[in-house]
């Protein structure tokens, strides 16, 4: 006995192709494997039929009709909300001549064009016959005369066919994939909503927001990117993994280029990136000026230490710089773990220790000219080896002010003019604490120079150390 339900379509969605019918049965057969917990779904050929197959409960005449489907609703991982897509689906395959057999142990199902009841106008009907098998599980439909390719391109709107189907990440709001090709791919909830050609990666939104929900048309294609953007967002600033953040931090280099890639101009998108990296404790952020105004002993610090130099825009390096590792982190990290390689006096040749000696009419000289600071003497050490300055510069001498010492590098004592110079510039770094290239340690220095000539002129007691001048 056969009995007729109407699917009330009498006009079907002519944009709509085979493959997207096909997709709407492929969609509700892995809803069913979602919502009852079976096993994989089947899609194969049989002789000149595709079948596509679920282990559910079996499609019955209730699922035709309702509007919507509280249980697909009520479950926020399903592809499948309101219960349309399959009529639509049949309408579709019925106006391209395409014959569907729907098997289930409840029926077996056909569909063709009749009389609407009570009406002069013929719409689509489902023909419900009695089961074949009613012990069967699952639901099976047999399309007949479908072309593979069709088949083919219905699977490519699905995550679960895609070629990269493991997630780079998962997080609340969706997962992160690598592309399979040069377009990235946009899938709600599985399924392909967009193509994006200008994103590193391709994107599963499975927390769908009020936007998405508005802007998700009943063919699930072309959704625009303002529907999207703010659930990628949210997906990328909750991403941990290196292998996401590393690639979203280095394409913001490009931004200077232009050649960058749309995530990465997102600036809060690349503000999270840079900070939950930096967090690694293997990166270094620039701007590419700071980067520009490196020495190449800098270079060689940054180098050594072994951390990998990311070059990111003013506009990130605004919102992040008082949270992330900068050269100034990698130069203390430097310091302090330079270790010196000191000479004791006893190991200095004679002619060293004579220049080393001078030292002590350096500081007499500098305690009874100037009153404004405290020249008091301190230890002059000598090294083998001396490290780069915070400015960058291979130094000669410097001052430390954690050990409150002056080091000077051994070589610098084969002059004593050059000895002299040195002393001095620390002894004043020292005393003042103002730093190289300030406008206070610059006037002081002008200041000893004109105390050291006046001294001169009036032959005070600077008799000893201008005669070195005088050699020199």
């Amino acid at each position: 006995m056969k009995e007729l339900f109407d699917l009330n379509i009498e006009k079907v969605l002519e944009h709509w192709e085979v493959k997207h019918a096909i997709r709407e049965v492929i969609a509700n057969a892995l809803d069913e494997q979602q919502l009852t917990n079976t096993r994989d779904i089947e899609i194969y050929k049989r002789e000149n039929s595709w079948i596509v197959r679920d282990y559910g409960r079996g499609l019955q005449s209730i699922h035709f009709t309702q509007n919507e489907n509280k249980e697909k609703l009520e479950n926020p991982n399903l592809i499948g909300k309101f219960g349309v897509g399959l009529k639509d689906a049949l309408a579709v395959f019925y106006r391209k001549n395409i014959e569907v057999i729907i098997n289930s142990r409840y029926a077996h199902i056909t569909t063709q064009m009749a009389n609407k009841e009570g009406f002069n106008i013929q719409t689509l009907h489902a023909v419900f016959s009695p089961s074949i098998d009613p012990q069967m599980i699952g639901t099976e439909f047999i399309i007949k005369g479908v072309n593979d390719q069709d088949i083919e391109d219905a699977k490519a709107m699905f995550l679960k066919f895609a070629k990269y189907n493991i997630p780079l990440e998962t997080t609340k709001y969706g997962e992160v994939y690598k592309k399979s090709n040069d377009i990235a791919n946009i899938y709600i909830n599985g399924v392909l909503v967009a193509n994006e050609e200008n994103f590193m990666f391709s994107y599963n939104i499975t927390n769908i927001s009020a936007q998405i929900k508005k802007s998700l048309n009943r063919e699930r294609s072309n959704v625009g990117r303002t529907a999207y953007a703010d659930s990628i967002k949210n997906i990328l600033k909750n991403c941990e993994s290196k292998e996401v953040l590393l690639t979203l931090v280095e394409d913001i280099d490009n931004i200077m280029r232009g050649t960058n890639k749309d995530e990465s101009g997102w600036v809060d998108v690349a503000s999270y990136a840079v900070k939950t990296l930096n967090k690694t404790n293997e990166v270094v952020f620039m701007t590419p000026l700071q980067r520009s105004e490196l020495t190449n002993e800098q270079v060689e610090i940054l180098q050594q230490s072994g951390k990998k130099l990311v070059l990111i825009p003013d506009s990130v390096y605004g919102k992040v710089s008082d949270s992330i590792s900068t050269f100034d982190d990698v130069y203390i990290e430097y310091e302090n773990s330079f270790e010196y390689d000191f000479v004791e006096y006893k190991q200095l040749t004679s002619k060293e220790k004579e220049v080393y000696d001078i030292q002590n009419i350096v500081f007499d000289f500098l305690q009874d000219n100037i009153s404004d600071f405290n020249f008091k003497k301190i230890p002059v050490k000598i090294s083998q080896t001396i490290r780069v300055d915070n400015f960058g510069n291979v130094t000669q001498g410097l001052y430390d002010p954690r050990k409150n010492i002056i080091i000077i590098k051994r070589s610098v004592l084969s002059s004593k003019i050059s000895f002299l110079g040195i002393l001095t510039h620390e002894i004043v770094h020292y005393a003042t604490g103002y730093s190289d290239s300030s406008r206070d340690f610059e006037n002081v220095l002008t200041n000893l120079i004109g105390i050291l000539f006046n001294a001169y002129i009036n032959n005070k007691k600077t008799k000893n150390i201008f005669s070195l001048f005088k050699k020199y």
